[in-house]
Formats: structure tokens, sequence, C-alpha cells
């Protein structure tokens, strides 16, 4: 077997390998004795084939397989022996191998492209300064999340004319110059609790029925971008592109009667938690909104740090290599127009497990079994429990053993793991600012920052 290496630039390399006959023979001729072992035809016993007919039948196929299957083996052989390191797989040049004489005896050539791992070396350290965002709450952050349990477990029925206390379903349009329906515009199913809206807003909708239209200009009716996500339910980007005319259907028209403040809500909505009035109700939800704020703070802080090291470490990558290896290797139909649209994103996706994977060999972040089930004890809400406690040993190890069946639900928890921990490491090495914002302050900050 003969391997020949070249570097073609920007991150891409061929390895050419040619399978001489000592290479593949032995593996043919004990491929096709396995076959006469099995096969069966008119005329033959099972295992009484004539080798000659055999290798007449499966001869060239199974040269072709072998000889294929041994240049594989050899890529990555050589790549591992001449520690070359590389991203995704690599992937076969067809069009060097497409005329192949697939004769005995004939020497075959092979050509695989490889893209080349960057040689970067980012580093966790103070020349970074990020934000860490402390978001406050308040009381209205409270009683407008009481007000939406309370309406998420009330009732509802049916009404003839929507008004404030209504959850409406509508269908949204967007519409030309000529107030016909945009080709290729936006066209979706809405849903809208009306007093989260504006009173302006809200009085486009008030006493319209079912079928009955609201029409919308954006730059009059909507000049608010936060408006324009909450009517819609888009992004702060595709709220930013929104021009021209709308056209609401109204389909359905729900009355709410919020749910009584009682035992039996605070049972439905935190079964287990023991409360047993307005307050204690209250002081659970504070503490919830605490919860998610964090998790907000942290999910926009490695949003930051990605941000940062993919910006440091600007690194190209082979462009039509990787869009030939997402059309290859979908496990779904896919077209051109389909990778064209979505190639920015997964670049920039591999692009950060490529500074990511970088930072875990540098940094030594290894997540082990003990470390998962460290972290299920504490989500099964036993963090302040011995951890020899038998029943609390029996019960993080049922999970463990469940969780380790399921390969993507475990793969997904090793990486938020991984993540937490270099969320942590950018923590204790960059320089940090503390800024103190309330929600929708800190809305309003993250959508400037992630425009930019």
């Amino acid at each position: 077997m003969d391997f020949e290496f070249l570097e073609k630039g920007d991150q891409l390399a061929s390895l050419k390998i040619v399978i001489t006959p000592s290479d593949y023979q032995p593996k043919v001729e004990s491929k096709l004795k396995e076959y006469r072992r099995k096969i069966s035809m008119p005329g033959f016993r099972q295992g009484k084939v004539p080798a000659d007919l055999v290798k007449k039948m499966y001869g060239e196929s199974t040269l072709a397989d072998e000889s294929l299957h041994l240049a594989s083996e050899g890529v990555f052989q050589y790549l591992k022996d001449n520690k070359i390191k590389y991203i995704l797989s690599p992937m076969i040049d067809e069009s060097f191998s497409q005329n192949i004489d697939w004769k005995d005896g004939n020497d075959f050539a092979f050509s695989f492209d490889i893209a080349l791992e960057p040689e970067i070396d980012p580093v966790a350290d103070e020349t970074y300064t990020f934000i860490k965002y402390n978001i406050v709450s308040d009381e209205s952050d409270v009683d407008k999340y009481l007000d939406e349990i309370r309406e998420r477990y009330g009732k509802f029925d049916k009404a003839e004319s929507i008004n404030e206390k209504c959850f409406v379903s509508a269908q949204a349009i967007e519409l030309d110059e000529n107030s016909e329906k945009k080709e290729g515009g936006l066209e979706k199913f809405i849903h809208i609790r009306m007093n989260t809206l504006s009173p302006k807003i809200q009085e486009l909708f008030e006493n319209k029925k079912n079928e009955e239209v609201v029409l919308i200009n954006i730059e009059k009716d909507l000049p608010n971008l936060d408006e324009r996500t909450e009517l819609f339910n888009i992004s702060f980007d595709e709220a930013k592109e929104m021009s021209g005319n709308y056209k609401i259907t109204i389909n359905t028209i729900l009355l709410i009667t919020p749910a009584e403040l009682n035992e039996q809500l605070f049972n439905q909505v935190f079964p287990g938690a023991n409360i047993e009035n307005e307050e204690q109700l209250r002081d659970f939800i504070r503490k919830d909104i605490k919860g998610s704020y964090e998790k907000e703070s942290k999910k926009q802080f490695y949003f930051d740090v990605q941000k940062a090291l993919k910006s440091k470490y600007d690194f190209k990558l082979p462009e039509e290599f990787l869009k030939k290896f997402l059309r290859t290797r979908s496990e779904k139909e896919i077209t051109d127009e389909d990778i064209e649209k979505g190639y920015s994103f997964y670049e920039e996706s591999l692009k950060w497990q490529i500074i990511e994977n970088k930072l875990i060999s540098k940094y030594d972040i290894r997540i082990t079994s003990d470390d998962i089930k460290k972290h299920l004890k504490e989500l099964l809400g036993f963090a302040d429990k011995d951890d020899d406690d038998p029943e609390v040993k029996e019960r993080v190890n049922q999970v463990y053993d469940i969780i380790l069946e399921e390969k993507n639900r475990f793969n997904n928890l090793v990486e938020n793991m991984t993540d937490e921990r270099i969320i942590a490491l950018f923590e204790e090495k960059s320089k940090i600012e503390l800024k103190e914002v309330n929600w929708k302050e800190f809305i309003n900050l993250v959508n400037e920052k992630n425009r930019s």
C-alpha cells in the first residue's frame, strides 16, 4: 500500500492511496471462500458450488469492496501514524476512481479529500473582558408570572368578540403593494393574549369577531420591535426586517376566566411544594424567576465567550468540502438550496466546536461518571444528602443507568456539563464586569449585542 499526501491550502489536503494485489488478494480470496460455504445454487449442494463459478459471479464486486475497505482503513491509519489532525471524516474523490478497471492483478488508486484542523491555541485569560448580568426582578415580574399561571389553568369559553381578557388565534399574512398575499412573504398562525399587547394595538382588535380582519401597517402601527416579536411570535432580527402591510384574520376567540388562588391551583402548578397561600406561592415564583434569570444570564455569558473567541481565532474552513460533506452525510434528502441556506449557521457551529475541543484538551476538561452522578444528585433534590445514603445512591444510580441507555440524552447531558465547565473557566480566568439590569433592559441589551 503506497501513500502520497498533498496539502492544497485553505485547510484542505488530499491523500492518494495505491492498493496492490498483495494488499487485496488475501482478503478477496478469504471472502470468496466464505461466499462459497454459504451459497447454494440449482444443481449444487450448499458449499459445493465450484470456486471458479463463485469467482465469476462475485469476484469483481468483492474485489472492489475489499479494495475500497482497505483504502478507507489506510486513510485513518496514515493520519494516525503521521499525527495529522483533521476535522469531520475524509471523503473519497469519486472522480478520481470512477474509471477503475476492476481486474485481479491490477493496482487500484484512490484519492481522499481531508479537511485539516486549524492550528490555533485558544486560551482563557485576562485579555478578555466579559459582562456578567445580574438580572433583578421586581413585583411586576411576579404579578405577570402569577397572572400567566391563573390564565393557563383558568377557564376558556368561546366569545363573540374580542376584549382585553381574550385569547385569540389568527392567521397572519404579509401583503404586497396590491394588498394581495405576498409571494414568499410571512404566513403563519399566531396566538395572542390581548392583555400582553399595548393599548394602541389592543384598539385595533377590540370588538372584532371571528372571520373578521385586522389590517396592520408595520411602520405606523408597530414601530416598536418588542411589540412585533410579541404579536407575531418571531425573533428580534425577523422583527427588524418587517415592513409594509399585514392582514390578520381572526379564527378563534376565547374569553379567559383566571383560576382562583387556592390549594388546588397551588398543587397543580407546583406539586409537592406544599404551598398553602398566595404569599408562599409568590415566594416560590420569586425563586423560580431568579433561577430562570440566572440561566439566561449564563447563556448570554457563554454566547459572548463564543463570539469573542471566534472573532479572535478567525480561521477559514474548506467551504466546498463542507458542503459536499453535508450533501453526502445527510440522513434525509437535501438540496443545494437547503445547504446554501443553512451553511453559514453550520460553519459557525463547526468553528466553535473546533475551538471548544481545543479548550477541552488544553484545560483537561473531562466529565466522568462520578461528575454525572453528582450532577444528577443535585437535580433530584438530594444536594444536602450524604453521598453514602443508600436510598440516595440507589436512586441516582437508577437514573444514571436509564440515561446511559439513551445515547442522545446522555450526550446532551455531557455536552451541557462541558459547557458549564467552559463558562466556569472563563469566569475564573477572564476579567468580569458585573452589570445589574431588569429583565426588559437585559432583553434590549442582548438583542442589540447579538445583532452586532
